[in-house]
C-alpha cells in the first residue's frame, strides 16, 4: 500500500483536488462509539449534492457495526468528469443510525477496531 500511496497535506484555504478516476483515503473528523448495549449500528451515506458530481465516499460495505469505536475511514472515488475540490470541514457524508434486533454478543473486533488517523489523507 505504501508504494501505491502518497501523503498529502490538506490546506484549509485551497483544499484537496480529487481528479477524475482517482481514489483518496480520508478520515472523518467525528469520532464515534457505538456501544453494543445501545443496540445501534450505522451506515455511511454520501451527500447527494456531491454524488451528482461523481463523488462516492464509501466504496465498500457502508455498515458501521455495533461496538465500533473510532473515526471512520472513507474510501472516496471521483467517478465524475471534472476535479472535485474537497475542503476541511465540508460535509461530504452522513451517518444513518439503525437499531439492531437483539444485543450483540460482542462488539466489533475486526481489523479496523479502534482505528485512528496516523497520517494525513492519502491518494492512490
Amino acid at each position: 500500500m505504501r508504494e501505491l500511496s502518497a501523503e498529502e497535506t490538506i490546506s484549509k484555504r485551497t483544499g484537496f483536488l480529487l481528479p477524475p478516476r482517482k481514489l483518496a483515503l480520508a478520515w472523518t473528523r467525528a469520532y464515534i462509539e457505538l456501544k453494543t448495549e445501545a443496540r445501534l449500528a450505522a451506515r455511511v451515506e454520501g451527500k447527494s449534492s456531491l454524488a451528482r458530481l461523481g463523488l462516492v465516499v464509501h466504496m465498500t460495505v457502508p455498515t458501521i457495526h455495533a461496538g465500533f469505536e473510532g473515526r471512520i475511514r472513507l474510501e472516496m472515488m471521483n467517478h465524475g468528469a471534472v476535479q472535485i475540490r474537497l475542503c476541511p470541514g465540508t460535509r461530504i457524508c452522513q451517518l444513518i443510525f439503525e437499531t439492531t434486533l437483539g444485543t450483540a454478543e460482542r462488539g466489533y473486533k475486526g481489523q479496523f477496531a479502534g482505528q485512528t488517523a496516523r497520517r494525513k489523507n492519502k491518494q492512490i
